[in-house]
């Protein structure tokens, strides 16, 4: 059987990677929303790697059912490897007045509310650890586990603004199949009463 890992919203070709992104381009095997990823099975990817794509998402609607559709075609025991602009940095940084000029501060301004270079360039949520945390724990994933880099891709994951990484990268699990069905509650069908 062969290992499947999906990059969503990358922009380099890689062996052994699947790159799914909104637009058309040489390195993209999957033109789709990453909100939607009906075409795939259930249990499809061993690995799915996403940086800085799920601030582009509203918090309310679509973040969590992008992270329901990503915990979906994640297979049991599988890992997300997930990075987002930490807010709680880069609002440190622009208040560096001291430290940054204008224009520097208008960089760190682009990195919250996106660099808007194209129709889906805007970022819609700020996320931080704890924000992450929650969001995760809610769709399923298990065993979260901050780092300092994935070192997967030369990325937007490492962005570094005077000497501080501004991305928060977590590495999280689809809990193995044997720890999913113990979280089924009894009365979802099993026939067990309590």
């Amino acid at each position: 059987m062969t290992i499947r890992r999906l990059h969503i919203g990358g922009a380099e070709a890689r062996a052994g990677w699947e790159v799914l992104d909104v637009r058309e381009a040489a390195h993209v095997d999957h033109v789709g929303d990453a909100l939607d990823l009906s075409r795939f099975a259930d249990g499809t990817f061993a690995e799915i790697y996403a940086s800085h794509v799920l601030e582009h998402f509203d918090y309310a609607l679509e973040l969590p059912r992008v992270l329901a559709e990503w915990f979906r075609v994640l297979a049991p025991g599988g890992v997300l490897r997930v990075s987002v602009p930490d807010i709680d940095i880069l609002a440190h940084l622009l208040l560096q007045r001291h430290v940054l000029d204008v224009n520097q501060r208008f960089q760190v301004m682009r990195m919250i509310f996106g660099g808007q270079t194209h129709a889906h360039d805007h970022h819609r949520v700020g996320l931080n650890q704890d924000f992450m945390a929650a969001f995760l724990a809610r769709a399923g994933f298990v065993n979260l586990q901050r780092v300092g880099r994935h070192g997967l891709f030369a990325d937007t994951s490492e962005t570094v603004v005077l000497g501080t990484p501004i991305s928060l990268n977590i590495n999280a699990h689809k809990p193995p199949a044997s720890d999913a069905a113990a979280l089924v509650p009894l009365e979802a069908g099993t026939g067990a009463t309590a």
